[in-house]
Parts: C-alpha cells; sequence; structure tokens
C-alpha cells in the first residue's frame, strides 16, 4: 500500500442512484478478490463497526450470497446479494434485497474497477447503486444512512487491503464499538471537554479528583482516578493527533502526579506496556438507531515481545474495564 487513498466521495444527482468512489493504493487483482472471495468479503463487509455472518456464498451469473449483517447496536439485517453480471476483475453487477423481518430495502449494484495512477498499480472503485424509484433511494438514505454507509463499507476495505498486503501477520489492536443516542459533536465534546470528562471517564464507580487538560497535539491529560476501594490512581494522555470531530489519537499511560510515566501500579501487571497508542474514532452510525458510533482501539508503543504478548492476553481485561466507562459516558449523554 504505497499510495495514499483518495477519500470515498458519493453523488446524488440521479434522484434513483447512489454512486460511491474511492481509490486504493493497491493491485486490481488484489482488490478484486477482497470483493469476490468469500474468505475475505465477509471480513471487510459493511459500514464501520458492523460485522459480517455468511450462510452461504455461490459467486457465479445467477448464484447467490445470503448473509447477516450484525450492527454495533445490536440489531441484525438478513440480506441476499444475487450475482447477475461478473466481468473479472473489472466489473461485477448484483441485486441486493433485504431478508426476514427486513425486506424493504432492493436495489441492483454495479461496481466498477480501474487500474489508475502512473503505473496502473492503484484501483479506482466506482458503487453505483440503483433503484427503483426516488423514494426507495431516499428511504434508505435517510432510514439506513446509506450515503455514509457506502463511504464507511470502501473504508473498511482500505483497511482490509493493507492487511492483505501486509500477510495478515499484524498484531490486533484490542478494541472496542459501541453506538451512543447523540449527536457526533456531542461525543467529542464529552471526549475533548475538561468538564465532561471528569463527569464520566473510568470504571463504574470510580471518580476524577483532579484533571488537568490540554488539548493540542503534544498536549496533554493528566488526571488522578479514585477507586471505591481507596486506591489512587495517576494518569496521562499525550495528544498525537486531533481531527474534531471525527478522531483523537494519543499516548496513554499510568503516571505519577507530576505527569512522569511510571509503570502500571497494580500486581501481576509488570509486563503492561509504558505507553499505549489509542485511536478514539467518531463516525455517524449506518444504522437503523442513527446516533454517533464510537471505536476505541490500543495497541502497545514500542513495546518489548514480552509487553505486546501480555497486552494480547489482556485484551479480555480492558473489555470489561472500558465496558463500564463506556456505559457512564452513556449515562451521562443521556442526562
Amino acid at each position: 500500500m504505497s499510495a495514499d487513498p483518495q477519500l470515498s466521495h458519493a453523488n446524488l444527482d440521479n434522484p434513483v442512484e447512489i454512486i460511491v468512489s474511492r481509490t486504493f493504493a493497491a493491485p486490481r487483482e488484489l482488490v478484486w478478490q477482497a470483493w469476490t472471495n468469500p474468505n475475505h468479503v465477509g471480513r471487510w463487509w459493511g459500514p464501520a463497526g458492523f460485522t459480517t455472518t455468511t450462510h452461504s456464498m455461490d459467486f457465479r451469473p445467477g448464484g447467490c450470497w445470503r448473509y447477516t449483517m450484525h450492527g454495533p447496536d445490536g440489531r441484525d439485517y438478513g440480506n441476499r446479494v444475487v450475482y447477475l453480471e461478473i466481468e473479472e476483475p473489472s466489473r461485477l453487477v448484483y441485486a441486493l434485497s433485504g431478508e426476514g423481518a427486513d425486506d424493504s430495502v432492493s436495489f441492483r449494484t454495479e461496481v466498477h474497477f480501474e487500474c489508475v495512477g502512473d503505473d496502473g498499480r492503484d484501483t479506482k472503485v466506482t458503487m453505483r447503486s440503483i433503484f427503483p424509484s426516488a423514494e426507495a433511494r431516499d428511504f434508505v438514505v435517510t432510514d439506513h444512512g446509506a450515503v455514509e454507509g457506502g463511504k464507511q463499507h470502501l473504508a473498511n476495505l482500505e483497511d482490509y487491503l493493507a492487511a492483505m498486503s501486509a500477510g495478515d501477520k499484524h498484531e490486533p489492536p484490542f478494541s472496542i464499538s459501541h453506538v451512543f443516542n447523540a449527536s457526533q459533536e456531542k461525543v467529542w465534546q464529552a471526549w475533548t471537554e475538561q468538564s465532561h470528562l471528569v463527569r464520566w471517564f473510568g470504571p463504574k464507580g470510580s471518580t476524577i479528583s483532579h484533571a488537568a487538560l490540554d488539548l493540542r497535539v503534544g498536549g496533554m491529560f493528566h488526571y488522578c482516578m479514585d477507586h471505591p476501594n481507596g486506591m489512587e490512581m495517576w494518569g496521562r494522555w499525550v495528544f498525537q493527533s486531533i481531527e474534531r470531530p471525527n478522531k483523537l489519537e494519543f499516548l496513554s499511560s499510568f503516571s505519577n502526579g507530576d505527569g512522569e510515566i511510571t509503570p502500571a501500579p497494580f500486581e501481576g501487571l509488570d509486563d503492561f506496556p509504558l505507553e499505549t497508542w489509542t485511536t478514539v474514532t467518531l463516525v455517524e452510525h449506518a444504522g437503523k438507531s442513527h446516533g454517533t458510533l464510537v471505536t476505541i482501539e490500543a495497541k502497545p508503543f514500542n513495546g518489548t515481545q514480552p509487553q505486546r504478548d501480555f497486552f494480547a492476553a489482556f485484551h479480555g481485561s480492558l473489555q470489561q474495564g472500558w465496558s463500564g466507562t463506556i456505559q457512564q459516558l452513556a449515562e451521562f449523554l443521556s442526562e
């Protein structure tokens, strides 16, 4: 993946169409494989936060792919794709419809795979979805967030292509997602304003007794967290990237009262990495419940192999801790 991708963009000029395109720094054959191979397509398919379970896939003209998409809000969406035309590796046409309780969506999609770039090693993918009426198109735009979902769909493909190019040997980060019933701007404020952060950040039952927030690249959020058992714990975030209102990246670590990095203060965590690179992304939830999808990812920063191994085995404990924190954020946003 040598070049930066062209960001996804959508075209709604035709009242019965949605056109979404994106350019990938990957050869066309690899992009085609990711889109059409049953071992790959279900691993990236769908908007941000969605996962896919394939029930059956028969990739040929007239064949059918049946799958269920699981939304981060807990909703399931049954889908049926019938392949109409296959021109490897340049063109794919299929009809998509809902199955089960959600059968209100039905449209035809043409996907074009075009070699672009100076050496033809990049690939432009254009998805053209055609609906039976303007009302049908507007329904998926307003009810299912189809435009934003299409952009996120291709962004997921970009991430998966990077993993394919790397041989899928990278260590997966810790990841947790949640859909909040609040606007993206409101959730962003909860993460970036000190008066908000101190009211929800931390596991259930903990409180923030000291906080200082300097929201800028290189700035720090330095805090003291009091736990119900009486333990006092200091921590810090050093901001690496701030993209309002979409993404925060920071180095997270335990610290002392002076803001200096310290090892984890808990027994049995001798191999916990001194610093973790944490990424918090906020996107519109492309599902029927709408709201804002927040995804938190963390991975060791400059960690030794024992620290990376320990962190990978510690994902379950992180899941438990962040789940309580997310619950507090949801309660705070509902106030």
